[in-house]
């Protein structure tokens, strides 16, 4: 039994040699995502199983197909080739996808996210998958390969939850000593009055004016799927939904606005 159970361990950690393209380590790539429980999850996006199967099979050729479509419904259909002069039923990997028309945000984006869906699964049937790209030590664990991740739930509006605070801090006021006999001394002359400490920004502009990238990274996510998290956290975890926030976000929280606009300003200034 022992010497079957470290077949399958070298079996398991032979798997990333599958599809290997030198250069290119598509567990790098893979990044964490929180499910609906509240468990973690690991996930390849995409994107990088596309480029993971160009940069492998160049002739290659990826075949989506609409299978039904109406005002309310989609289904999709895609097959993965190996190269692309192979007849249509010599297919190395074929998934389908449904999804439906919601009232959500993107819902009306239901046929462009069912082709999306389809060519994941497609790809991971293929051999480009989450599981396909981690070692023996990782898929001990369930690694489901997830559907694509959506971006968060319909914003609510919470007024007055500013996140970040930039009025200066006052100075506590000290505990008066006892009284104690002393000779009278000469008064030293009176300070000028302090300057009023600086009124919050009240504007986008403003919070980016005096934000800093570390105070970015500290405000907090007041709604929606990922209500507690900091901006930090989804840069690290999820960075691809620091974009949402840029374009869609219309809430009362300006300083969730201009910190995800700081982080992403930031992650532009290090690639480039």
């Amino acid at each position: 039994m022992k010497g079957r159970n470290n077949v399958s361990e070298l079996n398991v950690n032979a798997i990333p040699a599958i599809n290997a393209v030198d250069g290119f380590n598509p567990a790098d790539f893979v990044r964490i995502t929180v499910g609906d429980e509240g468990e973690n999850d690991l996930y390849l996006d995409v994107k990088y199983r596309l480029l993971w199967f160009r940069l492998h099979r160049p002739n290659g050729k990826i075949e989506p197909e609409i299978v039904q479509l109406d005002d309310k419904s989609a289904v999709v259909c895609c097959k993965v080739y190996a190269d692309k002069t192979d007849p249509a039923d010599q297919f190395i990997g074929k998934a389908y996808s449904q999804r439906f028309s919601t009232e959500e945000r993107f819902g009306d984006r239901f046929l462009e996210i069912a082709e999306t869906v389809a060519k994941g699964r497609a790809l991971a049937d293929a051999g480009y998958g989450t599981q396909f790209c981690m070692n023996g030590e990782a898929l001990t664990s369930i690694i489901a390969d997830a559907p694509i991740k959506m971006p968060p739930d319909e914003e609510e509006d919470h007024p007055g939850s500013v996140a970040v605070s930039f009025t200066a801090a006052q100075p506590a006021t000290p505990i008066p000593a006892p009284k104690q006999q002393v000779k009278p001394q000469a008064q030293p002359p009176a300070e000028p009055p302090k300057a009023p400490a600086p009124e919050p920004p009240k504007t986008v502009d403003e919070y980016l004016q005096v934000m800093t990238v570390d105070q970015a990274k500290m405000v907090k996510i007041d709604f929606g799927k990922f209500s507690g998290w900091t901006l930090g956290d989804i840069a690290m975890k999820s960075p691809g939904d620091l974009a949402w926030y840029v374009k869609n976000y219309s809430g009362h929280n300006l300083a969730l606005k201009a910190g995800a606009i700081k982080l992403l300003e930031a992650a532009g200034q290090m690639a480039s």
